[in-house]
């Protein structure tokens, strides 16, 4: 739910604006009505380059010692982040210096040093040397019968050599002429190794303060942000009466009014209370209970909503659980995921434990969907075994099965049927479909099972047919939970009047439901109820056809009630599809993991090494899987909610969040 709000005017002096300012600061409880962006704000502009320094300063801090823990802060902030940011520059500076050095000396390499005075002398004595390079395969070694030749180096398939001839005298060799380096190899190496030097002792210096630098940047950037909230803060009020009078604008929660009109008494200003008015642009406070308070993040990641619009955190969260469940598809990982949740949680700061205990409850979930799939880490649960032995005949009889069904099934006593499908047909086969129909639970738990911790509940488990028909029947219920709540949307928003047209829906799809299904299930007699099924169907078109948009003289409605029906009878039957995606999900993530056992199974017959390639690939499969169908589960019921149930209850959004103003942390 949201929780109620009231607008403040507080009207103070301006010799005592300051005041007051500081006990709202340290009240907490107010969000300031903002009519300038705090870029336009004239005190922030060296605050907000501040605090990009001190951002941009962390995150390459971060980046050198990562994992760091702030001690406590020691000496002023800036003067920390400006000796940083000299370490900074020059860690900076050096690495970009051997990128540039490292491909000189690559290139250079296969010259070696050279003395350039001897290159000199040669050259005023009449002498050039020239060099060059070619491929081993194209040397030729008939040119140093003609010339003077060198050779240099073999370097990367390719030979060096330098050629000495007279000046003016060019060689004539079929090779790549190659430029004299400017430095030899031994110069370049000596700059790389002082830059190199550079870094590790800058390096060193900020890894070994990393503490001390971490905790300043943290006191600055909090001082910062403090400083621009407060200052920008400040500059919202406006001025009259030539300035001696300021009047700031802000938002409070009901629950916290007390301690605000605490302040007012002891700062001497003036304030004004309202309700909210109908063009205000109004803050937020989701107040949920303790499990649905646990989706609210999943909520923010679409839209808050309007302030007088109905939050859907605690209508969707039991759906947004069970979607997961279903997706995830295995009871082992929802197992994986209660239990790694309580080892977690043991290790990890207060704050993030709610996201957690989140975790938990969609194993939770897994659980349950996963057992009624039948599904445990890759295990098919369902077709473990069906064997009718002798203890099963005496169940059987406990049980009160007829002794004539029993003595038919005498025919398959301890033939083992590995499949519950192939198993029920032959049953059935022997005994007629009424009888199996009639005892089906009796005889499926009396049977023998290669896992006995399974046989008394996977009677109870569904088909992939079955699981199916339960995604589409999750998707219509919240389809339907949804057209219901968008009904009460548009009561709180534009008045019940507005909401009849989708009463009128909501009433037809009863109708089709309960007065055309309930024959097809033999519960209702069609005969009885055609004459209400006619009545419910008039109303409903009432309500579709001419109560849909009030305002509008009765034409329009009409042709709104058309275009509203071709739009919600397409988007109700493409949105019930798009639940499919829960048993497709579901059942792919089931599948993977059969593979990966199979596959780890196969690996037990490689002599000695067999059970540890069976333990590595079995972990590591499943690990991909889980990662994999997490993912899968997280992002499509998501989308399902944003999209589906949003759209049918009416969603609007808009709303932005409750920002007091108060101190940083």
């Amino acid at each position: 739910m949201v929780e109620e709000i009231r607008k403040y005017t507080f009207v103070v002096y301006h010799n005592d604006y300051d005041d007051l300012l500081g006990k709202l600061r340290d009240a907490g409880m107010v969000h300031v009505i903002r009519k300038t962006e705090i870029s336009d704000c004239k005190t922030a502009g060296r605050d907000l380059t501040l605090l990009k320094r001190y951002k941009k300063a962390a995150g390459e801090l971060s980046l050198l010692a990562p994992r760091t823990l702030p001690s406590e802060p020691e000496g002023d902030p800036e003067e920390v982040l400006a000796g940083l940011e000299a370490k900074l520059r020059q860690h900076e500076e050096a690495a970009r210096n051997l990128e540039l050095l490292k491909p000189e000396a690559e290139k250079i390499k296969p010259w070696g040093d050279f003395d350039a005075g001897t290159i000199k002398k040669l050259h005023e004595a009449g002498w050039e040397i020239s060099l060059f390079s070619c491929n081993l395969r194209n040397y030729e070694p008939g040119w140093e019968e003609k010339y003077a030749i060198r050779e240099i180096s073999r370097y990367r398939g390719l030979i060096h050599f330098a050629v000495i001839h007279r000046s003016g005298e060019a060689p004539d060799i079929d090779a790549d002429p190659e430029k004299l380096p400017e430095r030899t190899v031994r110069n370049v190496t000596v700059e790389i190794t002082s830059y190199e030097q550079k870094m590790i002792e800058t390096e060193a210096w900020i890894k070994g303060n990393a503490p001390a630098l971490l905790s300043a940047l943290n006191k600055g950037t909090n001082d910062t942000i403090n400083r621009i909230e407060y200052f920008s803060t400040a500059e919202q009020a406006e001025e009259y009466a030539d300035g001696t009078l300021f009047i700031l604008e802000g938002w409070v929660p009901l629950p916290e009014i007390p301690k605000v009109e605490e302040v007012i008494r002891s700062s001497g200003c003036y304030a004004i209370v309202s309700e909210p008015g109908e063009k205000d642009k109004i803050p937020v406070i989701l107040k949920n209970n303790r499990f649905s308070s646990l989706f609210e993040p999943i909520s923010k990641l679409f839209a808050l909503p309007d302030y007088r619009e109905l939050d859907l955190t605690p209508f969707f969260a039991p759906f947004f659980m069970l979607f997961f469940g279903f997706c995830l598809g295995d009871a082992g990982y929802g197992l994986f995921f209660l239990a790694g949740g309580f080892i977690i949680k043991k290790r990890i700061r207060k704050e993030y434990r709610p996201i957690i205990t989140l975790g938990q409850y969609f194993g939770v979930a897994a659980i349950v969907l996963g057992l009624l799939s039948g599904s445990f880490f890759g295990l098919n649960l369902i077709d473990s075994g069906y064997t009718v032995s002798e203890n099963s005949v005496t169940v059987m009889r406990e049980r009160g099965i007829p002794e004539n069904i029993i003595y038919r099934l005498n025919e398959i006593k301890d033939q083992g049927f590995r499949k519950r499908e192939s198993f029920t047909a032959e049953v059935t086969r022997l005994i007629g479909e009424d009888d199996f129909s009639a005892y089906r639970k009796q005889i499926l738990t009396s049977t023998e099972s290669d896992l006995p911790l399974v046989r008394s509940i996977r009677n109870y488990m569904f088909s992939s047919m079955n699981l199916f028909y339960l995604a589409l029947m999750l998707g219509g219920l919240q389809i339907i939970f949804g057209m219901i709540l968008k009904v009460v949307n548009i009561s709180r928003l534009r008045g019940f009047r507005h909401s009849l047209s989708t009463i009128g829906w909501i009433i037809l799809v009863f109708t089709i439901i309960i007065l055309k299904g309930g024959p097809a299930v033999e519960l209702i007699n069609e005969e009885k109820t055609r004459v209400l099924f006619k009545l419910m169907l008039i109303v409903s078109g009432i309500f579709i056809f001419f109560f849909n948009s009030p305002d509008l003289n009765i034409f329009s409605r009409v042709g709104i009630g058309l275009w509203d029906s071709y739009t919600i009878v397409t988007g109700v039957f493409g949105d019930l599809l798009s639940y499919i995606r829960l048993f497709a999900l579901g059942i792919s993530s089931s599948i993977l993991g059969f593979v990966f056992n199979q596959m780890s199974l196969q690996l037990l017959s490689v002599p000695y090494l067999g059970w540890l390639l069976f333990l590595l690939l079995l972990i590591f499969g499943h690990s991909l899987n889980i990662v994999i169908a997490t993912l899968g589960s997280f992002v499509h019921p998501m989308r399902l909610t944003f999209v589906e149930f949003y759209k049918n209850a009416g969603f609007k959004g808009g709303g932005i969040e409750y920002k007091p103003f108060r101190i940083k942390k």
